[in-house]
């Protein structure tokens, strides 16, 4: 109603100094309420105003002389992001009302001095939520209290205004959420890491002036890390020893190269397993690709254009977080095979070859994309080799046999806490991550040992499917001299391989030079491809709508085959529809197929290609994957 958008861009509420409902009485049912008058100039009148702050949020209730009529706004909880109580800000706020004064106060007085108003003032910051178009609409509004001529009483209910809004905040995040304290409560604060150089070298100048400003009026308290060199954030969070103690969650204000780093620190750490599971992670898109933020804004029903960096990071403070898949990628290269995790996309063929050799052209900006492609679409290309899927309603054999193991050891141990025994490990006390002796500095250092790195480079390389049954791990340490000490040697060999076994990820695939049997639910195409394209979240790049059934836990990976012998014109309509989403065939098709899988494995042919894990190209041989539903959680709306 017109009334409503009135409301909107209305002036400073203030509160009625004889009459008022008695807040401590209120208070108890968790609902606060105030009668507060406006001044309306164009009407000459002053309108009634009843806020009411309730679990659901601040009730707005307005009603004026002519024909009685009423009008309510409800500002959702989820909608406001935090508030502020105190003297009047010098500064106009961001976003804020108009000025009136009291009826009651005779016009002809002077306005007071800043430092003879006995006013508290509450300053309420809400963006609100629209559709059609769906935006955001940043909201201010000002509550004055001054029903007291003593400022400290004033204060003090501005104050219990303040608190009751920050606990409806915290039960409307659930208070079993590990990040529904990630805003400031639990005394921790948010790791922000920072990657100056996205966003055109402005990623600090972004920060600066549209994520920092937010963080303030939620109240959020932050530490920035502004990254030095490559891999910096990765070895932060890998080395981190506080990291889960300090820090209440990670956002990755950059672009997706960024969080596949964090990602891949936090999964080679000893207690990769506890980090996962109460380390939200979040994105704010600084950098060029941004495919993520777009996934996690589709996934929230959140507007993401025109102002991407201030929408993303009204989804990392909002205080909810939802579980994510990540992919286990194992890749074999040579004489070495190592693991890496993915969140995004695995490509071969036309899409990864657009990519990377469009790197060349990336003074131009967005437009490299274009233009390559309509060379490789001229110059097409196809591999040779064999593609490999096993779809999700198949259960391998060595599920079979992990399902029984756990299925026996439950009913054996009579401890009640047997079924958490792999979470307890994740705490990993036996194992100590350093050598006994070994000390570090508490801060990061810039200067990263390049030799711990080369060792960690590869989490579970020397895990491989050849090798993990026989994998040892050093006996070293005090810690191991409790209730092993009455074992013998290879007793305890075998009990610390065994424990370790727990405590790194490890996959369920047969290694890369072990055959895909199709009695396991393996099905494999072979021949000629255009490209082979393997997605888990609904956008590869904020344009690019790429799996549209994907969902951010579904334990799926979408994988787009492209055979040889398709059109040009086919492949054509194909790419010029990849940012609506129409771009995959509704029916059967001889050349383009979509598969919905929990695994699989490439094996090209020829040694000179292109394979790129999240946007970054890797050695090329033959790669595998499978999805490991909702190891992470990502920071979301809802």
């Amino acid at each position: 109603t017109a009334s409503e958008a009135e409301m909107e861009t209305e002036a400073e509420a203030e509160t009625e100094t004889e009459t008022g409902t008695g807040v401590d009485g209120a208070a108890a049912s968790n609902e606060l309420s105030e009668i507060f008058f406006v001044d309306n100039n164009r009407r000459k009148q002053s309108i009634k105003i009843q806020v009411k702050l309730c679990p659901e949020g601040v009730y707005l209730r307005r009603e004026t002389d002519e024909d009685d009529h009423i009008n309510e706004q409800l500002i959702r909880i989820d909608d406001i992001i935090g508030s502020r109580y105190g003297p009047r800000l010098r500064k106009r706020a961001r976003g804020g009302l108009n000025s009136c004064k009291n009826p009651n106060v005779q016009t002809e007085e002077a306005a007071p001095e800043p430092d003879s108003d006995n006013s508290a003032y509450l300053y309420i910051y809400a963006y609100l939520k629209k559709e059609k178009p769906l935006r955001r609409v940043q909201t201010l509004r000002i509550l004055r209290f001054r029903s007291s001529h003593d400022y400290a009483v004033n204060l003090h209910t501005a104050e219990q205004w303040h608190r009751t809004i920050r606990q409806h905040k915290r039960g409307s995040a659930g208070c079993s959420s590990s990040s529904s304290s990630h805003i400031g409560d639990s005394g921790k604060q948010l790791l922000i890491l920072l990657n100056p150089k996205s966003g055109s070298g402005k990623g600090r100048e972004l920060f600066q002036k549209q994520v920092a400003p937010l963080l303030t009026e939620a109240e959020a308290q932050y530490d920035l890390q502004i990254t030095t060199h490559p891999q910096y954030a990765k070895e932060f969070v890998r080395t981190r020893k506080d990291l889960l103690e300090r820090y209440s969650g990670i956002v990755v204000a950059s672009g997706d190269g960024l969080f596949y780093e964090v990602l891949n620190g936090l999964m080679e750490r000893m207690d990769w397993r506890r980090a996962c599971r109460e380390l939200p992670l979040g994105i704010i898109p600084c950098g060029s690709g941004n495919g993520l933020a777009k996934s996690v804004a589709h996934h929230c029903n959140e507007p993401y254009e025109p102002k991407p960096i201030l929408h993303a990071t009204l989804t990392c403070i909002a205080g909810k977080s939802t579980p994510m898949d990540v992919v286990r990628v194992e890749i074999a290269s040579r004489d070495k095979q190592y693991v890496m995790y993915s969140f995004l996309s695995v490509g071969w063929g036309l899409i990864a070859d657009i990519d990377i050799e469009s790197e060349r052209l990336r003074s131009i900006g967005a437009q490299r994309f274009t233009l390559w492609a309509i060379r490789r679409l001229i110059t097409l290309r196809t591999y040779k080799g064999k593609v490999y899927y096993q779809l999700p309603s198949k259960i391998t054999k060595v599920e079979q046999a992990k399902e029984a193991t756990e299925a026996t050891g439950k009913a054996a141990s009579p401890h009640p806490n047997a079924g958490v025994r792999a979470e307890a490990a994740s705490e990993f006390h036996d194992l100590p991550e350093e050598e006994e002796g070994e000390e570090e500095d508490e801060h990061f250092s810039d200067a990263i040992s390049l030799n711990r790195s080369v060792y960690r480079q590869n989490a579970d390389s020397w895990h491989s499917a050849m090798s993990r049954r026989t994998a040892y791990y050093s006996l070293g340490g005090p810690s191991l001299r409790s209730n092993r000490s009455r074992m013998s040697l290879s007793q305890r060999i075998e009990a610390a391989n065994a424990e370790f076994a727990e405590l790194v990820p490890s996959g369920t695939l047969p290694g890369l030079n072990m055959p895909l049997e199709a009695k396991d639910g393996w099905i494999c195409e072979d021949g000629d491809f255009v490209m082979v394209h393997a997605a888990y979240t609904t956008h590869l790049s904020s344009d690019v709508f790429f799996a549209p059934a994907s969902r951010l836990s579904d334990g799926l990976i979408y994988l787009v085959i492209i055979r040889s012998g398709v059109s040009r014109h086919q492949l054509l309509n194909f790419m010029l529809s990849l940012n609506t989403g129409t771009h995959l065939p509704i029916g059967e098709d001889p050349f383009i197929k979509v598969v919905a899988c929990r695994a699989f494995r490439i094996e090209p042919h020829s040694s000179d290609g292109i394979l790129v894990v999240d946007g970054e190209r890797v050695d090329y041989g033959p790669i595998q994957a499978e999805v490991m539903p909702g190891l992470i959680n990502v920071m979301t709306t809802n």
